[in-house]
């Protein structure tokens, strides 16, 4: 009788678990209310999905060993709602025969479906018209075969997911700022402070979302005790949130995550350095890494053959090439895409570069050994062959410790942002490469942490809030961030000091675009006589307030004014030693309109053919910016033939 109450009483306490977990993946259903975490979504779209049995909800537990995020769906408006405002995520797909018919064709267009799984009850029948869709990875019966697919389909995404940067400029680092951001992000991770309270931090934000998924709670509350005795390296090669949150964070430069696994970076870092150091491995060793790339990234693969390449990640890769060779075979055969097989050449003798074999820590114990490479290891690109229609080999060889350079680059860092560390200069790296949603994210995050009496802090922090919400166009936001920096300053040095130009410069920009023109040129000339008297006066900031004042009498169709000051602004552009390569094409491109104005054509043709070719540089390939750049240079050519 002891025994039947105690079996009672736990299958109660079960069933309790069950249920709980239940309501928890039926409220996910609110896709804006999800904080993604991972790279990935998994929706489940079934007419009686939400009414299924407890072996079901055994199911969805067993899927989020892979796929932390799982989405219940019972209709087509909700999985159209879902799918809209999953842009960032690859979403994998289980689909019940009835909806699978209906939705197939509109699936198989959806640029973030990655794999979809057929699950229903006849399938004989569904197998006739599935086999004609790529994306549908099978018919299946049973839930265990699809557990098999999607693990295997989550490696090959993650993989694809991996980010690429190309050196692709050989003349100034200025031009390849995705490339000099990616070294940034690993220098500051690598070599940023923490504490145990910083862990601490971590494991609970884990805890909030990872809340519903007891598979990985389980490994975080192991992790909150013995954090100290496992090791990184198990870690993140096992099927553990770490490895999926932080490929996430790298590829999205997500800094509210990367602020908070910093220390994990850090660690991993150093035991693969550690271990690479007492290694006696042989000097030469070659792996593979298979990825899908887009026919724009192969094409700057192409044109940058001897040229660097980085991977923003801990790479894998494996000794095994007919294994990478079989993970493309199972790829989706998209048109769009191309099956790339890196062939890695690692040299002791010439790179120092830390990585380790795998023997002893690979979580998956597979035949074959794999490499795991430090964050973000750069090689050169040696020679491209294609192997057959749809697949390509890329040879790389590991960086050289020598390579000029990278030696270049990292000077140039220096030089640039001498005056930020740690994660300053991540923020700074993310209004360069135009990434405002995420820099705005840090720079509020900042505000929050940054101690009352650190009064130049604050006025920092302030005045790149300024420039972001003025970017976003939210311009009495921005205004009010200026004129905060503004106050801040003001009750500790005088109106004239240099350190006010910036300041002025912003709230002059705003200004301008608020039609409040007097102001505007108030604070442009004030930033300008102040730099006339200093002794370090900043070029590209001048060039800025010229270039506005020009864009002034623009619009107040004074073209001979105008003209004066945007040549005045390119000259002091040119001669500044921090090349602004966005304002000299928006220069250029202004000063074509001047003189298309003034019927000017020949310089007007000149200046867009400048702005375009800038922008072609510094701008990436689909950019809008680059088609308008475009079409005003086919414009003038119309009006030349006309």
């Amino acid at each position: 009788m002891a025994s039947q109450k105690s079996n009672t009483s736990t299958s109660n306490i079960e069933n309790s678990q069950l249920n709980t977990r239940k309501n928890e993946i039926q409220n996910e259903t609110n896709i804006q209310s999800i904080c993604f975490v991972e790279n990935f979504v998994l929706i489940w779209l079934d007419a009686n999905v939400k009414e299924s049995s407890d072996q079901f909800y055994d199911s969805v537990h067993q899927l989020q060993r892979f796929v932390n995020t799982i989405i219940l769906v019972s209709d087509e408006i909700e999985y159209a709602d879902l799918i809209h405002y999953t842009k960032n995520e690859k979403v994998f797909i289980i689909v019940s025969g009835t909806f699978g018919i209906n939705l197939a064709d509109i699936m198989e267009e959806t640029p973030q479906i990655y794999s979809i799984y057929v699950y229903c009850d006849q399938r004989e029948y569904h197998e006739k018209w599935a086999t004609n869709f790529r994306k549908i990875k099978g018919v299946f019966t049973d839930m265990i075969p699809i557990c098999e697919a999607l693990r295997r389909d989550v490696r090959q995404a993650n993989n694809d997911l991996i980010s690429i940067n190309i050196l692709q400029s050989t003349k100034s680092p200025e031009l390849d700022q995705l490339f000099i951001c990616s070294l940034i992000l690993k220098e500051v991770l690598i070599n940023n402070e923490y504490n145990e309270e910083t862990i601490k931090e971590f494991i609970k934000f884990c805890r909030v979302h990872y809340n519903n998924n007891s598979y990985q709670t389980k490994i975080i509350k192991n992790y909150e005790k013995n954090n100290k005795k496992l090791s990184p390296i198990q870690l993140y090669t096992s099927e553990c949130f770490l490895y999926s949150m932080l490929n996430r964070a790298l590829r999205l430069y997500d800094i509210k995550i990367l602020t908070k696994i910093n220390f994990f970076v850090e660690n991993l870092h150093e035991q693969i350095k550690k271990i690479y150091s007492q290694s006696n491995d042989q000097q030469q060793i070659t792996v593979y890494h298979e990825q899908t790339i887009s026919n724009d990234q192969f094409l700057q693969l192409q044109k940058n053959l001897n040229s660097l390449i980085s991977f923003n990640t801990f790479l894998m890769a494996t000794m095994d090439k007919e294994l990478s060779l079989k993970f493309l075979e199972q790829s989706q055969n998209n048109p769009d895409l191309i099956d790339v097989l890196f062939k890695i050449k690692i040299d002791r003798s010439i790179s120092s570069y830390p990585f380790i074999i795998l023997d002893e820590f690979d979580h998956y114990k597979d035949t074959d050994r794999y490499v795991l490479f430090s964050l973000n290891a750069i090689f050169q690109i040696k020679k491209i062959q294609q192997l057959n229609e749809r697949l390509w080999q890329v040879n790389l060889i590991l960086a050289k410790d020598d390579d000029e350079k990278l030696k270049s680059i990292n000077k140039w860092i220096e030089k640039e942002f001498n005056q930020l560390n740690g994660f300053l200069r991540l923020g700074q790296m993310m209004i360069n490469i135009d990434k405002r949603d995420r820099a705005k994210e840090f720079y509020e995050m900042l505000l929050e942490s940054t101690p009352e009496d650190d009064i130049e802090m604050f006025a920092y922090i302030h005045r790149k809030l300024g420039y972001i919400n003025d970017q976003n166009n939210e311009l009495n936001i921005a205004l009010s961030h200026y004129e905060k920096s503004y106050e801040i300053r003001s009750k500790n040095i005088q109106a004239n000091d240099p350190r006010f130009c910036k300041i002025y410069a912003g709230m002059g920009a705003i200004e301008r675009k608020q039609g409040h023109f007097e102001k505007a040129i108030e604070h442009f000339q004030l930033t300008l006589d102040i730099y006339k008297h200093s002794s370090k006066p900043n070029p590209s900031l001048m060039a800025f307030c010229l270039f506005n004042i020009g864009l002034i009498f623009c619009e107040q169709n004074k073209y001979d004014e105008a003209r004066d000051k945007l040549e005045k602004a390119l000259r002091y552009q040119k001669d500044s030693s921090s090349h602004n390569y966005d304002l000299l094409a928006k220069i250029h491109s202004n000063l074509s309109i001047v003189f298309e104005h003034l019927t000017d054509y020949k310089h007007a043709i000149e200046h867009a053919q400048k702005a375009l070719e800038i922008a072609t540089n510094i701008i990436e390939p689909n950019h809008n910016q680059i088609g308008i750049y475009q079409d005003h240079l086919n414009k003038l050519y119309q009006k030349i033939d006309e």
